[in-house]
């Protein structure tokens, strides 16, 4: 890590201080989670998450962060998720990626593998 790297690391941290999971709203901002492993604080790497209903959901691949997980603290990011893609989200998270239909689920096709194919 160059200095300048660490330098624009250690603005961005007092830009964006760590804080108590306790003090989270539910206003649609973009956030990082650190969790607590045997006492050491750890974050979850490059990914992001929003809450809703008291929900903690990952973005991307969408997933519903488990409630006994421990969560310590989230870092806002400064941008917010737009309402239609918190609502595909979530919707993803919670059903999955398959498609429902009148309550009943239809698994996707799988793509079939196309050889070429010498003439016979």
């Amino acid at each position: 890590m160059t200095i300048a790297e660490r330098r624009a690391r250690e603005e961005y941290d007092r830009k964006n201080p760590w804080l108590p999971i306790g003090e989270a709203q539910e206003d649609g901002s973009i956030c990082e989670l650190r969790v607590s492993h045997h006492g050491a604080a750890a974050d979850m790497g490059a990914a992001r998450f929003f809450l809703h209903e008291g929900k903690w959901y990952r973005i991307e691949p969408p997933k519903v962060v488990h409630r006994f997980e421990p969560l310590v603290e989230y870092r806002s990011t400064g941008f917010t998720i737009a309402k239609h893609r918190m609502r595909s989200v979530i919707a993803r998270a919670e059903y999955g990626t398959h498609e429902y239909r009148g309550g009943r689920r239809y698994q996707k096709p799988r793509q079939y593998k196309l050889y070429w194919r010498a003439d016979d």
